[in-house]
């Protein structure tokens, strides 16, 4: 499994549009069939700092997401609403089973 955590710190006076606009990337990717989560938190601290925890099967599926039109159309909105580069890690693990 590989899990993403990419932090995004937007344009203050773009964070409604990029919320708008986030909105299909988060619903098409949570459709993938290697997604395991997707999911967009807001920083309690800062509104305008956002993080995607993202978590996928695989390699294979990390990359075909990263070659769909709904993940091409969010790197090139990027470019408007972004007030720094993105921060983006990524993890690979296993999930770890309780009780």
């Amino acid at each position: 499994m590989f899990i993403i955590h990419a932090n995004m710190l937007i344009k203050p006076e773009k964070v409604d549009q990029f919320l708008t606009e986030i909105d299909a990337l988060v619903t098409a990717s949570q459709a993938e069939e290697g997604n395991i989560s997707y999911v967009l938190k807001r920083d309690v601290k800062q509104d305008n700092l956002f993080t995607m925890v993202e978590e996928w099967k695989d390699a294979a599926a990390m990359q075909e997401h990263n070659a769909t039109a709904h993940f091409q159309k969010f790197v090139k909105d990027m470019q408007e609403f972004a007030a720094a580069p993105l921060d983006a890690k990524v993890f690979e693990g296993t999930e770890v089973k309780r009780g």
